[in-house]
């Protein structure tokens, strides 16, 4: 597999800047792989995970046979050979903005779609103004058939000066008004207890 983008890093994003989260987390949950692999009917699907930090999640479902990649838009964990980097970079990860245009291929240029798309703790990080082409993005490398599962944290989050939630929003703006301009949207059906913060709202959305 390939990522194509004419934007590798996130250069100007706080998280990348101050890599707070990307330097901390590697998080996974086999509960939450073996829900999905039950709601998919136990074939073996394409996954994404976008904002995936030390990548374990993505890791954890190519063990169990998917095919599964994740993009990281700070090359903090590259740089400091940190994680899972160091044995899967450009393989099953990859740095990337995903707030400006990327395309993911097979190496012979074919493009793949996902059946199961993830952003936990990601997109309340992204800035108002490239919601739309993160979402876009999401849209562009979904299946007909497949599913967004992630998160969204609704509180400020001030480190050392450094704001690092740039969309901070009301559950009902982003339920109600952000999302369903790309989506058709549901509160999650599966049980993610790894990322069940008391302030995020967790959403499945599927293509309208």
């Amino acid at each position: 597999m390939k990522v194509i983008t004419d934007f590798p890093i996130a250069y100007d994003s706080p998280d990348h800047i101050f890599p707070w989260g990307t330097r901390m987390d590697n998080t996974t949950d086999h509960g939450f792989i073996a829900e999905i692999e039950a709601y998919f009917h136990h074939k073996k699907i394409n996954m994404m995970d976008i904002g995936c930090s030390g990548g374990q999640l993505v890791i954890d479902f190519n063990a169990r046979g998917h095919k599964a990649i994740g993009l990281e838009g700070s090359d903090y964990s590259v740089q400091t050979a940190r994680a899972n980097w160091p044995a899967y970079h450009n393989k099953f990860l990859f740095t990337c903005n995903a707030a400006k245009p990327y395309k993911v291929t097979e190496d012979n240029g074919e493009e793949i779609k996902f059946d199961l798309i993830t952003a936990w703790e990601t997109i309340e990080h992204i800035h108002p103004d490239e919601l739309d082409v993160f979402f876009q993005n999401i849209c562009n490398h979904m299946s007909k058939d497949g599913i967004f599962c992630g998160s969204i944290a609704l509180n400020t989050d001030v480190i050392e000066g450094h704001v690092l939630h740039q969309s901070v929003f009301p559950a009902e703006k982003w339920m109600e008004e952000i999302l369903p301009k790309y989506f058709k949207v549901h509160v999650m059906p599966f049980y993610n207890k790894v990322r069940g913060v008391s302030n995020n709202i967790h959403v499945m959305l599927e293509l309208k």
